[in-house]
């Protein structure tokens, strides 16, 4: 590409002659960034497309600017712009630092911000080799959790700290709609008005844009989303020639959430072979759209071979893309719990033996909680499940405490040596955690 051509791209991305953009502040991640910034590593934002990354990129910026740096030792380069043609190669990188150099700053070690790099071939080197000549401070993101793969550590040689992005908590989500967190006495005296907030949020999901949007807005984002993740993320960059098959699976896997599932089964049902299920199941969690949860065996081989429950990454798209005949809204409470589980940064595996329990969260060697997620407990067959799957769970790992999660219930149980306490999902968000 012509220099004046990428000077024209860069010119509309960066804030050398203009105001930094205002995004609402999510204070854990830019705290977490302030930090990491410091030890002058290279900085690799990862996550799902319209998590928020780019954003997370901007306010630090913002926050450069405020500390002193002079704005034109800064440069934010956006690989998903279409105006970059060709092939997205090193070749590219070194073109557009010398068109930077050229047209807005020849001074050494400026900030370099590289946004979705997993666009660009071979990247690693150029990113390393710059670090290593200590000429560029580099903030990344990527929307592919290869981002985490060992190669991708090996080709930085471990000089790099990350943060995984996720949408928008609970927490997060009130601040966007414009309410505080509340304190103890808030959720007794308002507690109509946060429940009435939490159903939003578990049917329309945390994607930050989608939270800010007039209701009529909401789904056809989401469906963007999806779409955008399926042919851009996966058909494109995996060189796809069915694309049929690959929304298949995807939408075979969000009609299942929460369930264990067998891939033989899965290719049976769809006439697709063993082989092709198993390649693009990996490709979907390589976009975040899904994870994976095993059941806990102390054979690790067992772990493998065992069915694994799969969830999505968002419940925006787990209500609008997923085939239902009918409203579910206690799979909507346990895929918020296990992304909610995931965010915190637990273990987690399911739980099957004679019964069945949800949750059990590892430590170390041990396991060291068991979590049960159910719409009710009013109905006593429902009761008996879930009390028996965790009892089970409990007395199997040597857990004297278990948690169910309900829709709006609160309890305790006691048996024996045992207690089991029961709360709310939308009370158990808000807290630390």
């Amino acid at each position: 590409m012509e220099k004046h051509k990428i000077f024209e791209i860069l010119n509309d991305w960066n804030y050398w002659d203009k105001t930094v953009s205002e995004y609402i502040p999510r204070d854990s991640y830019q705290q977490k960034l302030n930090n990491y910034s410091r030890s002058g590593e290279i900085i690799v934002l990862k996550g799902i497309r319209r998590a928020g990354k780019s954003s997370l990129l901007v306010s630090h910026i913002n926050n450069l600017i405020n500390d002193g740096i002079d704005k034109r030792e800064i440069l934010f380069v956006n690989f998903e712009d279409p105006r970059f043609t060709g092939e997205l190669n090193a070749t590219l990188l070194d073109r557009i630092i010398e068109t930077y150099k050229e047209y807005v700053n020849d001074k050494p070690v400026p900030y370099v911000f590289l946004d979705e790099i997993q666009n660009v071939s071979k990247w690693e080197k150029w990113v390393l080799t710059g670090y290593e000549l200590k000429k560029y401070h580099f903030f990344i993101t990527g929307s592919s959790s290869k981002l985490l793969s060992k190669e991708f550590g090996t080709s930085l040689g471990g000089r790099y700290l990350d943060i995984e992005v996720f949408p928008l908590t609970f927490k997060e989500y009130l601040q966007f709609r414009k309410m505080q967190i509340p304190d103890k006495s808030e959720l007794i005296l308002k507690k109509l008005k946060y429940k009435k907030v939490f159903n939003d949020y578990i049917k329309e999901g945390g994607f930050p844009k989608v939270a800010l949007l007039d209701s009529d807005l909401k789904r056809p984002e989401i469906l963007m989303y999806f779409d955008t993740i399926i042919l851009k993320d996966i058909v494109a960059r995996y060189n796809l020639k069915n694309y049929d098959y690959i929304n298949k699976v995807a939408l075979y896997l969000l009609s299942n959430i929460g369930k264990p599932l067998s891939f033989n089964k899965i290719a049976i049902s769809l006439s697709i072979s063993y082989n092709l299920i198993d390649n693009y199941f990996e490709y979907l969690k390589n976009t975040y759209l899904f994870f994976e949860v095993n059941r806990y065996d102390y054979s690790l081989k067992k772990q493998f071979s065992n069915r694994k429950k799969v969830y999505c990454i968002d419940n925006g798209i787990l209500n609008n893309i997923s085939f239902r005949i009918s409203e579910d809204y206690g799979r909507y409470l346990e895929n918020t719990v296990l992304i909610e589980l995931r965010k915190r940064g637990n273990e987690i595996y399911y739980h099957l033996g004679k019964k069945e329990c949800d949750f059990i969260i590892k430590s170390g060697i041990e396991i060291v909680q068991a979590i049960q997620v159910c719409r009710t407990l009013y109905d006593k067959s429902t009761e008996s499940r879930e009390l028996d799957g965790l009892m089970e769970a409990m007395r199997q790992y040597g857990l004297k405490e278990g948690l169910i999660l309900t829709e709006d219930e609160e309890n305790s149980y006691y048996f024996d040596d045992f207690s089991i306490t029961v709360k709310p999902v939308w009370k158990w968000l808000l807290e630390a955690g």
